[in-house]
């Protein structure tokens, strides 16, 4: 990942230090906390996997000609063997991948006069409460110092893909994440068939018995065993967290703590 930091700040080809170590760790913390998201359930307070964390975790390498640019990689392919995520998540790509593209498409979503906050807002409330604490530390650090940031992001299959992060953008993210409010989380129960289910990713849709789809992560105990309910009628207890975003409508992140196969009807 070759990352460019632009604006004022920057304009001698130097930046404080202070400044640095925050963004550079606000960076790290925001990989790591939307590739747990992806990956299985977003939380607010409980630790991070270790193994999310090896997946994920950034090394800086070497500094290049720019306003101020480092080069950041991921883990090699034997740390990788090692761990929880051995096979490429989708495409051939992995958690980081993953979880590094998503960072990139709240980027991407935040340019521009035309895009609208509430497909940012329907980005970013997905990967819940502690992801968009980190992301909006991140975005905080670049807007009170007066930076932009570009991004080159390098994948094994050779692809690159590149986004640009102007101050104005990193504003539109800062305030969704600080102006987003989490409702506390409530248990209810639903009965319906469950339909698509990644044991890997740790997500399922369940079309409930009124016809509605839900979409929902699933608790780390569940969810090595999707594979028992797949296709099958369930009861199912479900956490739902009420999540009204700045200025526009109120949405919900639905988590599963369980799952009973119950009969069909007839």
């Amino acid at each position: 990942m070759d990352v460019a930091l632009t604006g004022e700040a920057t304009a001698q080809h130097t930046v404080r230090l202070s400044t640095l170590g925050s963004f550079l760790t606000n960076l790290q913390e925001s990989v790591s906390a939307v590739a747990q998201a992806l990956t299985g359930r977003p939380t607010s307070f409980a630790s991070i996997p270790r193994d999310i964390r090896e997946a994920t975790a950034l090394s800086a390498s070497a500094m290049f000609p720019s306003s101020f640019g480092v080069t950041m990689y991921g883990p090699d392919d034997e740390r990788e063997e090692e761990g929880l995520f051995p096979e490429p998540v989708n495409n051939r790509q992995t958690v980081l991948d993953e979880a590094v593209g998503t960072v990139m498409d709240v980027v991407d979503l935040s340019e521009g006069a035309g895009h609208s906050d509430e497909l940012l807002a329907e980005r970013l409330v997905p990967l819940g409460q502690r992801a968009m604490k980190h992301i909006g530390s991140l975005t905080a650090g670049l807007t009170d110092a007066h930076m932009g940031l570009k991004v080159a992001w390098h994948s094994r299959d050779g692809q690159v893909r590149r986004s640009h992060w102007s101050p104005g953008g990193a504003q539109r993210v800062r305030y969704l994440c600080e102006h987003s409010e989490f409702a506390q989380a409530e248990i209810i129960m639903i009965m319906g068939w469950l339909g698509t289910a990644s044991a890997f990713r740790g997500k399922i849709e369940i079309r409930t018995d009124s016809g509605e789809i839900i979409k929902a992560s699933t608790d780390e105990d569940l969810t090595p065993n999707l594979d028992r309910h797949f296709n099958k009628r369930v009861e199912a207890t479900v956490e739902v967290t009420k999540v009204q975003a700045a200025g526009g409508r109120e949405r919900k992140i639905y988590t599963v703590l369980s799952l009973r196969n119950i009969e069909s009807r007839n």
